[in-house]
């Protein structure tokens, strides 16, 4: 393990260096991989369901991101139900004669984290303590990007994080030898596969505002982020942009779909009942995305379409092309009038 020290030393400079918590963990598994050599090697995360919601794998030195459908052995299973009870490493024998290893990564509000190795020969000591020191520094450093990604009220991602996360989602993966791909997976050249972006604003928050004052509106938006966090899919995006201003990106096969998953947030938040406040509701412009159009053209859009929402009645969820098609919105210009927004 000694020998081994100043490769270590370079791979944690490397690790701590990291702005991106997908990056890392790419970064963590290949650190990993060079020091224990297992046949297979996974981040694995199961959503508030128990279910498996996002895996990473590496597997003859190829890399995979999977976040639908993901597939589990039962012995997989077993260690994760095993491990998330005792927070301890578990080590189990497969019916191929290498060991199974699971050990409990973090636990967040959404997502239980685990790391998953298939090996060949047991761990020493030596390794044991190497791979928990690796997972307290993930850990640590979890905490720093997510703080300064997160917006601190409502717990979302904030404006900053926005950008990286539409180039993430625009970006082809790298071959599935680099270590490090910049995205989860590219839709874009699928079929019946997309992006959907909605602007979320709520309906007359400044009357809230005026009416009960700031305590009760920070109220109202940290109930809304957390019925947004229910009602939206795991693989979603959900940020806050600023005052009562979301941004949430869906994946959908058709424009239906996602009118469906905007429509049902809407309903949701309509028929909730605030405290205090009473009915709250929102408006929401929806937009496909497009790696072709500019990000800040799509956001016009978006905005444009929630314009026409909130002048039109509030409470409901209106779409881009739609608009366009009807001759109600352009290509180009935002709308601008008398109506009040908030």
């Amino acid at each position: 393990m000694m020998k081994n020290a100043p490769m270590l030393l370079d791979k944690l400079v490397s690790l701590t260096g990291i702005q991106d918590i997908e990056l890392m963990e790419f970064s963590l598994l290949k650190t990993l991989a060079d020091f224990i050599r297992p046949q297979e090697l996974s981040i694995l995360k199961l959503d508030r369901r128990g279910l498996p919601c996002y895996q990473l794998q590496m597997r003859q030195e190829k890399y995979e991101i999977l976040s639908d459908n993901i597939s589990l052995p039962e012995e997989v299973f077993t260690a994760l139900d095993i491990v998330q009870g005792t927070k301890q490493p578990f080590r189990t024998k497969l019916t191929t004669g290498s060991m199974l290893v699971t050990w409990h990564v973090q636990q967040t509000k959404m997502q239980n984290v685990f790391l998953v190795a298939v090996i060949t020969r047991e761990l020493s000591k030596l390794d044991s303590h190497m791979i928990r020191g690796l997972l307290q520094i993930y850990r640590n450093f979890y905490q720093v990007l997510i703080e300064a990604q997160r917006d601190q009220l409502t717990g979302l991602a904030n404006r900053k994080t926005f950008d990286d996360v539409i180039q993430k989602i625009y970006n082809q993966p790298a071959p599935s030898t680099d270590p490090v791909p910049v995205d989860r997976r590219s839709v874009f050249d699928e079929e019946n596969v997309g992006y959907w972006l909605g602007m979320i604003d709520v309906d007359n928050f400044k009357r809230i505002n005026d009416t009960w004052g700031h305590l009760y509106g920070d109220e109202v938006l940290l109930l809304l982020s957390q019925l947004m966090q229910h009602h939206f899919r795991e693989g979603d995006f959900l940020f806050r942009f600023g005052g009562e201003e979301f941004v949430v990106i869906v994946r959908a096969g058709t424009k239906e779909n996602a009118m469906r998953a905007f429509e049902r947030f809407r309903l949701a938040v309509e028929s909730h009942d605030f405290p205090q406040v009473g009915q709250v509701t929102v408006s929401v412009g929806m937009v496909k995305m497009d790696p072709e159009i500019f990000t800040a053209t799509l956001l016009d859009r978006a905005d444009q379409s929630l314009y026409y929402a909130k002048k039109n009645g509030r409470n409901r969820v209106e779409y881009f092309e739609d608009l366009l098609k009807e001759g109600l919105v352009s290509i180009g210009e935002i709308a601008t009038g008398e109506v009040e927004l908030f």
